[in-house]
This record gives structure tokens, sequence and C-alpha cells, in this order.
């Protein structure tokens, strides 16, 4: 029986062996890459599929959906404060408007004035949005409800939120028991 086990684990070794120093093939890794490039194809086509069925929905409830969807910013922070860039182009400041919620969720919302389709001979395209959009961002930390600031210059908007101060830093050690 022991002469038997050991064959058998011998022989499990030898295989093991043999598998380990043949591995994945050079044809192994080129089918790898051409099955990812043909999922990253079949992505952006989902994408643009799916931009397509959003944006051009056929009626103005999924326009204004899909309007604010683009809108891109950028979040930075420092020591004492977060900063948010939105880029809002043609918007008047007006229009916009900003709000905090539980110290950490900013939402950018505003609205485009209607632009209306036309059909004469001189549109060829027609692409800008109108309606409402809203933005809602989870900031990076905690923020003061005062002293928040905004400004809006060349189609970007900039808020700085100054972050809350922690009341209480000291460490309190917890007995397990």
């Amino acid at each position: 029986m022991k002469k038997f086990i050991i064959s058998v684990i011998f022989s499990l070794l030898a295989i093991s062996t043999l598998y380990a120093q043949a591995g994945p093939t050079e044809q192994d890794y080129q089918n790898l890459d051409q099955m990812r490039e043909k999922l990253m194809r079949l992505r952006r086509e989902m994408d643009r599929f799916m931009k397509d069925v959003i944006v051009n929905p056929g009626d103005q409830a999924g326009k204004m959906a899909a309007f604010g969807q683009d809108v891109r910013v950028d979040v930075s922070e420092n020591d004492k404060e977060i900063i948010v860039k939105a880029d809002l182009p043609g918007m008047s400041k007006d229009k916009i408007d900003i709000t905090l919620e539980n110290n950490r969720l900013l939402k950018i919302s505003g609205s485009r004035e209607a632009i209306t389709k036309q059909k004469s001979p001189g549109i060829v395209k027609q692409e800008r949005m109108s309606g409402r959009f809203e933005r809602i961002l989870e900031l990076p930390a905690d923020c003061e409800s005062r002293g928040i600031k905004a400004t809006y210059n060349e189609g970007v908007l900039e808020i700085v939120l100054p972050k809350k101060k922690n009341v209480s830093e000291e460490t309190i050690k917890v007995n397990v028991q």
C-alpha cells in the first residue's frame, strides 16, 4: 500500500513538473490580446449606443436627463479646503444653483435657455442641449457650511469649500473586556 501511495505521489509530481514547464504559449498570449481588443471595441460601441439612447430618445425628458451628465469636474484638496472646478460653458451665473448637504454632498444644478431646433437651410446639425441639469458629487471630506465661495468665469465654475475642523482630536484608550 505504501508503495502504491508513493508511486501515485511521484506520478503527480512528475506530471505537475511537466505541465509547469510547458506553461502558456505565445499563441495563448496572442489569443488573449485579440480577445481584449475585441472586448474594448465592444465596450466603445456599447458606450456610443447608450449615449445615443439617452441623448436621442425622442422626448424632452430624456434629453434633460442626459443634459448635465457630461459636466466635467476637477476636485482637489489641501489641508484647509476642497476646490471643485466644473465646466459649464454657455451658462448664465444666475441660472446656477449650488447646495451642500450633510457637509459632504455637493449638488451643482441649473438650467440653460431652450435652444429651438430649426429646420432652416443653414442648420446642418444641432447638438447643444437645453433644460435643467444636476451633478452630485461626494466630497472627500466634511466641509463647513459657512465660508463657501463660488466664482464663475469664462464658463468655469470654481467652488472653494473650507474643510470642517475636527472638534476633538484627543486619543482615547478603550479597554477590551
